[in-house]
């Protein structure tokens, strides 16, 4: 059996999750990476995707727009504001919110408006894909 470690994941609502793992892997902007017991210490930001959680032979997915990842070799923290189990949403929810972020992005005016869009299509497109590959 593999060594456990304690992972935490908060959203300033509630905790999402909290337990001993044996590994989780996380999307991050310099690429995706797993982290297991004893891992060395790192910071790093969070991209649209899937955080996969194994426990033993059971995995739990989260779908998570952004947020932050505190690894160390006594546990990891994972904070984000967004964070969805990826089996309480389908494919018309996803869809929906790409049409809705394109929407966003054709009536956005101001440069403000236009990231902020680019943002939400770029979540709602992770979505996506994070169903597709489910």
């Amino acid at each position: 059996m593999a060594e456990l470690f304690p992972l935490q994941i908060v959203s300033p609502a509630r905790v999402v999750y909290e337990g001993a793992v044996e590994m989780v892997e996380i999307p991050g902007y310099e690429g995706d990476f797993g982290v297991l017991a004893g891992h060395a210490p790192f910071f790093s930001m969070i991209r649209p995707g899937v955080i996969t959680i194994h426990e033993g032979a059971a995995k739990q997915r989260l779908f998570v727009s952004a947020g932050y990842a505190d690894v160390s070799p006594e546990g990891t923290t994972v904070l984000s504001d967004h964070l969805r189990d990826l089996a309480s949403v389908t494919v018309e929810e996803a869809a929906a919110a790409v049409d809705a972020a394109q929407t966003a992005q054709n009536v956005a005016e101001s440069e403000a408006e236009k990231a902020a869009a680019a943002k939400q299509l770029a979540v709602a497109e992770a979505l996506v894909l994070a169903l597709k590959a489910a």
